[in-house]
């Protein structure tokens, strides 16, 4: 099951916080650049977060912006961040991995039009599927756009690549999650995030 978003909007609204004051924190590393995802909505573009990790985020900011200064703050959930993922392995070393083949025809245009966290996992990932020859070329593009709209970053994700009556298409879930299928749809491949963006332990 795909993380919850909440909107820029009512993220603001929810926690009585002003844009100027969002921003800043973004520009402090308070909040990751990642965090932002552009999605298409009828009123046209519109920028989302992760709803628990941005809520939560906010609560700690305010609960300690008195305690701590801004550039103290970021170092202290930098480190926090580390923490958790010390055995991730590094953007460079990951796009190093890259078939020469997947860089000129996609990679480049992924790390020259995306921030480098969401590039590297979107190009990780699709490079994976690549070397598989599990789907095509036009199938690949179609999973970019998912992967891109759906993902998250999240590093300890499943995705589910399907296929029924022809059709191919993408789910992703946690570890921990159930998925109830069709009996006609057939599943091409999962692939475990963790498997390629975390060194054994």
């Amino acid at each position: 099951m795909k993380e919850q978003l909440i909107s820029k909007k009512e993220l603001l609204l929810k926690c009585d916080i002003t844009y100027g004051q969002l921003y800043r924190w973004k520009r402090k590393n308070l909040i990751p650049d990642e965090w932002f995802i552009r999605k298409s909505t009828y009123t046209g573009q519109e920028s989302f977060l992760p709803k628990d990790k941005a809520l939560k985020r906010i609560k700690d900011i305010q609960k300690y912006k008195n305690e701590y200064s801004l550039d103290e703050l970021a170092k202290k959930f930098a480190e926090e961040s580390g923490a958790v993922e010390n055995n991730a392995v590094s953007n460079e070393t990951l796009i190093s991995q890259w078939s020469r083949y997947f860089m000129s025809e996609v990679g480049e245009g992924l790390l020259d039009k995306y921030p480098e966290e969401k590039a590297v996992y979107v190009g990780t990932i699709l490079n994976d599927v690549l070397t598989k020859s599990i789907i095509s070329m036009d199938e690949l593009q179609d999973l970019k756009v998912f992967l891109l709209q759906s993902s998250e970053n999240n590093k300890h994700a499943v995705l589910y690549i399907c296929r029924k009556l022809g059709i191919t298409f993408y789910l992703l879930a946690e570890p921990q999650g159930q998925i109830t299928l069709d009996k006609s749809v057939k599943v091409l491949d999962t692939i475990r995030a963790e498997k390629l963006f975390m060194e054994e332990m």
